[in-house]
């Protein structure tokens, strides 16, 4: 007979174990999703017409003081890591990036990349066409 209930015991710390791991499973993927919004490119001139001037725009589906962001072109040869806070309307303005004066633009697919503050990545490829 002890036998049996040192069994049970176990099975009753076994189940507990597995209640408590789908209790915490079901807290962290009940998280709000989040979607990027509204990605716009423009490309412009400066006002010497020097140098070509990226600015990307976009909203997130859900509330973020500040994120962390890398626009990458597709050819590797352009490159920016920046900080980016909300305007009082949700929406995000990253730039004006520039590759500097008399350096083109690389035309083609670039890709923005989002870290969440809770570790999650949001990733958008769009498209760059010089003025």
């Amino acid at each position: 007979m002890p036998i049996r209930s040192a069994r049970s015991s176990q099975h009753r710390r076994n189940l507990a174990v597995v209640l408590i791991i789908l209790t915490l499973l079901s807290i962290s993927c009940s998280r709000e999703e989040a979607i990027l919004l509204n990605l716009r490119s423009t490309t412009e001139m400066d006002s010497d017409g020097e140098a070509e001037m990226l600015t990307v725009t976009f909203s997130l589906s859900l509330k973020e003081e500040a994120i962390q962001a890398t626009v990458e072109a597709s050819d590797r040869r352009s490159r920016w890591v920046v900080s980016a806070a909300p305007a009082k309307s949700g929406v995000y303005t990253i730039g004006p990036l520039s590759m500097g004066r008399g350096v083109a633009l690389s035309e083609g697919e670039y890709q923005l990349s989002i870290m969440l503050d809770d570790g999650r990545l949001l990733q958008e490829r769009f498209t760059v066409q010089r003025p």
